[in-house]
């Protein structure tokens, strides 16, 4: 093998003078050399294994190398229920810990007619990267053979299928892999792994082989490959304040993994991989990552995959250097001691006021967050289909998480809902976070989905605005998808649902119905283990639909009342699919909550207060007076 070889111009002399010869001893001695890292600092002390474990969700059928990977990287196994911990043994060297490694991942060496998987391959590579220096001269050889044997082929196979050739080790250097190469979604080879997977794939492991094969002919080619692909996934998928594509948000740790990686590689070897530009790029995308991780260590908007974000967050932390003073750091560091079990920490802050809520419309994406500590209300929605994914934590508990549903039908017909929203309004403040969305149906007929969080009161409006309808039936009917091991109880007298959960307890109010049972009403809340539903039915030009989620402590217990509003015109009474006012009293607090469905130019007047605004959400003292937590304008 080593006399087959073809080496790059600036190669290392004693390498290609060892492989010219055929001395197997004096090649590992000189690789030895050569994998020692140009730098040193924490990232070398990461367990070999624990990286590439970021990516094990994205490979399932790969479990058991992931047990595997987590014993040698030295992560705590969880206990059975009803077992203990088993205690530590006496300390292996790495050769001993990492042998069975190397085992599993060079035993189909010859047998395989297929290449090694791509998550394979990683672990191959950060076992060569982290620990190759350390390694018993028999092990690098292995390991080297191995790992550089499987890139050719990994290599000739994605080449082959797009109709190139590679030249790893060959006098030729190979031209396959064109930046052009990875795409989101299927390509027209039929179905594709996910985009995270080819980002491993195409431009992590092309870069990573590059850095570790660097004297090898064509290695070159590959770190410069592997660089275009991921600069282009970083631009392609992370707005320029850092905020991640809708698009990625569920799989937003396996994105990051990928990146992480390399861009510790290229630190601990001294290679160049991002600009300055790209640079500043990551790191905001970190900081805009950091927040998404929940406070139980689980990703939002995740849409049902079981995704731990928490250690590459940590590790890009580090990456970038993000003291526990600042408010990512300070969040990340508190999520730890959360899951760990520990009481929260004070965390000084620096002084800079960093706003914990971001909205990008290029991203169809939006946070709203109330602070930056572990036990904070936010609400991430990604609106880039046709339902609104919608992720709530109150106090730190997950409460909604999942679709945003909608049915509508006008008269006889069920309308086609648009596969995708635009953001059409997003203010922040010290009061509250506020963003609008909007669907355009047929004719002039407009859909507005409204979130509302609470900065300082502890409540979530939602709410579906109905307008532009042609006088008609209106038959609406939207679902909110309840977080898992959440109790339901549904009041008796009246129609607000009670949310509950250990130490937690949130109360859910349908504005727009009738408060008490004993009145009948078309309209109709239910709520199940699994679903908040909310129907109702109008008709003429329009619909206001309103949901709002209290979760205060003091008013956990507090009496509620609440009822519809009249609203006037110039002294005429208005109907409610042209305006609709709704009133809420709860303990001490009481709110406002107005919507304008058809402008005609002249204010309105509702409990005492005109306006010519399209949106007030307001408290109202003891003496009636409305003071305005939001105004939005008509557009």
């Amino acid at each position: 093998l080593l006399q087959a070889l073809a080496w790059e111009r600036g190669a290392d002399p004693a390498l290609k003078a060892a492989a010219t010869a055929g001395d197997v001893d004096e090649a590992q001695a000189a690789l030895l050399a050569a994998l020692q890292p140009q730098t040193t600092g924490r990232e070398s002390a990461l367990g070999c294994g624990a990286r590439t474990l970021w990516s094990l969700a994205a490979f399932p059928k790969e479990a058991d190398l992931g047990k595997l990977l987590a014993q040698v990287s030295g992560l705590p196994a969880k206990a059975r229920a009803g077992q203990k911990r088993a205690t530590n043994k006496a300390p292996k060297t790495l050769a001993q810990r990492v042998e069975p490694l190397i085992r599993r991942l060079t035993t189909e060496d010859a047998e395989a007619p297929e290449p090694a998987t791509s998550f394979a391959l990683v672990a191959s590579l950060e076992l060569l990267a982290l620990a190759g220096a350390r390694l018993r001269p028999q092990q690098l050889w292995k390991m080297w053979r191995h790992s550089l044997s499987q890139v050719v082929r990994l290599i000739r196979t994605k080449s082959d299928e797009d109709g190139g050739v590679a030249g790893v080790g060959a006098s030729t250097p190979p031209e396959s892999w064109s930046h052009d190469d990875v795409s989101l979604g299927a390509t027209k080879r039929g179905p594709q792994p996910h985009a995270d997977v080819q980002l491993i794939e195409r431009g992590e492991l092309p870069f990573v082989a590059g850095v570790l094969f660097g004297d090898v002919a064509g290695s070159s080619e590959l770190l410069k490959t592997g660089r275009k692909i991921l600069a282009r996934s970083l631009s392609e998928n992370f707005d320029t304040d850092g905020t991640p594509r809708a698009e990625v948000i569920e799989r937003l740790p396996l994105w990051l993994a990928p990146l992480i990686r390399a861009s510790l590689i290229a630190k601990q070897f001294d290679a160049k991989l991002w600009t300055n530009d790209q640079e500043r790029t990551l790191m905001s995308a970190v900081e805009r990552s950091i927040p998404l991780c929940r406070p139980d260590g689980k990703s939002s908007l995740s849409n049902g995959l079981s995704l731990q974000p928490l250690p590459v967050l940590v590790a890009a932390a580090e990456l970038f250097h993000l003291p526990e003073i600042s408010p990512e750091g300070g969040y990340l560091h508190s999520v730890k001691r959360a899951i760990a079990g520990q009481p929260a920490r004070r965390i000084r802050s620096d002084g800079v006021v960093t706003m914990p809520s971001n909205q990008s419309d290029w991203a169809r994406f939006a946070l709203l967050r109330s602070d930056w500590s572990v036990n904070a209300d936010s609400v991430a929605v990604a609106h880039h289909r046709q339902f609104p994914q919608i992720d709530v934590t109150a106090a730190g508990k997950p409460l909604l998480h999942g679709d945003w549903t909608l049915e509508l039908k006008l008269g006889d017909t069920v309308v086609e809902l648009a596969e995708e929203w635009s953001c059409v309004c997003w203010q922040s403040d010290p009061d509250a976070d506020y963003i609008e969305l909007q669907m355009r149906g047929p004719g002039k007929l407009r859909v507005e989905r409204i979130i509302m969080l609470s900065r300082r009161e502890r409540f979530l409006l939602l709410a579906d605005s109905i307008a532009g309808v042609n006088r008609e039936r209106i038959e609406y009917r939207a679902s909110l998808p309840l977080a898992e091991d959440i109790l339901v109880r549904l009041d008796t007298p009246t129609r607000e649902a009670q949310l509950t959960m250990k130490g937690f307890k949130a109360r859910v109010f349908p504005l727009a119905v009738a408060q008490d049972r004993v009145h009948s009403s078309p309209h109709e809340f239910t709520a199940t283990e699994q679903r908040l539903t909310l129907k109702q039915v109008a008709q003429g030009e329009g619909l206001f639909a309103p949901l709002l989620l209290d979760w205060h402590p003091d008013r956990t217990r507090a009496e509620v009342q609440w009822r519809s509003l009249t609203v006037t015109e110039d002294g005429r009474v208005i109907t409610p699919d042209i305006a609709a006012g709704h009133r809420l009293k709860l303990g001490d607090l009481q709110l406002l909550i107005f919507r304008s469905l058809k402008s005609t130019g002249e204010s309105r007047a509702v409990l005492g207060h005109h306006t010519n605004n399209e949106t007030v959400i307001a408290k109202v003292d003891k003496k009636g007076d409305v003071d305005p937590i939001l105004l939005v304008e008509p557009a």
